[in-house]
């Protein structure tokens, strides 16, 4: 080769030393923005979900009440909604646990099962906040007897807290929820498996996973995402309403880890379906039960 030839060879590891070498300094660079960055903490990265607005059903306790306190904690407005006047203690300290994390709260009372209350919660909602973005309904009712005893009063109580209100949360839901709005159904395990004396529950429950699934089909190219989550049994007023010690302790040896489930288990899995994170889970249905049932 004429020594006044470049080396090919020698010319190609000078350039892919200098392109490594580049590409090093703007890895480092990188990190370095993002150590920067962590160090920073702005109070926008603490609070992701600030400037949104939730409406949450259900809210006196247990399920509602949690999910709308993580709600508040991500920096969202929140509209609660409480079944009855008669709870009053309650309602308060949910409101009370509500602005404790810095958020505003709206609230109305009201049996979901009238379609009419399902409206004032909505229009309360985008009264005092202008907006709506997320929606998660909690609304339900146990009732648990064998299905040879139920009578036509446990069907329609049932039917118009399990099904009838999911229904109209979701439909107004559909009308108000902004683009990129959030619909999270809180559900039940049990319509993916049996259990002695909870037909009635689980077979008014299960609609809500068809509507789940036809609404993200119709308003999805919005950019709203439909999901419902599907919890095991919870250690709480709810569950434990409807079983003797007995029965509870057979449910939670149902479980994996040998135990019922908690709501600070199925907060992480509604804080993700509430964010922008989750845009790509859509019209599914999320069995959270520590492994009591799967399908």
């Amino acid at each position: 080769m004429n020594p006044s030839t470049p080396d090919p060879f020698s010319t190609h590891q000078a350039q892919t030393r200098r392109q490594w070498l580049g590409g090093v300094g703007a890895l480092s660079a990188w990190a370095a923005a993002s150590s920067a960055r962590a160090s920073a903490t702005p109070a926008s990265a603490a609070r992701p979900l600030a400037g949104r607005v939730a409406v949450v059903t259900g809210a006196r306790n247990n399920q509602g009440r949690a999910y709308a306190v993580a709600l508040a904690r991500l920096g969202v407005d929140v509209a609660l909604h409480f079944h009855r006047a008669s709870s009053r203690a309650e309602n308060e300290e949910t409101i009370r646990l509500v602005r404790a994390e810095g958020a505003r709260v709206a609230f109305e009372q009201g049996d979901l099962g009238e379609v009419a209350n399902v409206v004032k919660v909505f229009d309360a909602a985008q009264a005092a906040f202008g907006r709506i973005d997320i929606v998660i309904n909690t609304v339900g009712v146990i009732v648990k007897k064998p299905l040879a005893e139920v009578t036509e009063e446990d069907y329609e109580r049932s039917q118009r807290a399990n099904t009838k209100a999911a229904l109209f949360v979701m439909r107004e839901a559909a009308r108000r929820v902004a683009d990129g709005g959030r619909i999270i159904q809180i559900g039940t395990s049990l319509t993916a498996g049996s259990a002695a004396g909870y037909a009635l529950y689980a077979g008014t429950k299960a609609p809500a996973e068809e509507f789940t699934r036809m609404l993200a089909r119709e308003i999805g190219r919005r950019g709203v995402t439909v999901n419902y989550i599907g919890p095991g049994p919870l250690d709480n007023s709810f569950f434990h309403a409807a079983e003797t010690p007995q029965t509870a302790a057979f449910a939670a040896g149902l479980s994996v880890s040998g135990r019922l489930g908690r709501e600070a288990d199925v907060v992480p899995i509604v804080e993700f379906l509430a964010s922008p994170q989750s845009q790509w889970v859509n019209g599914q249905m999320l069995w959270v039960n520590g492994g009591y049932l799967t399908r």
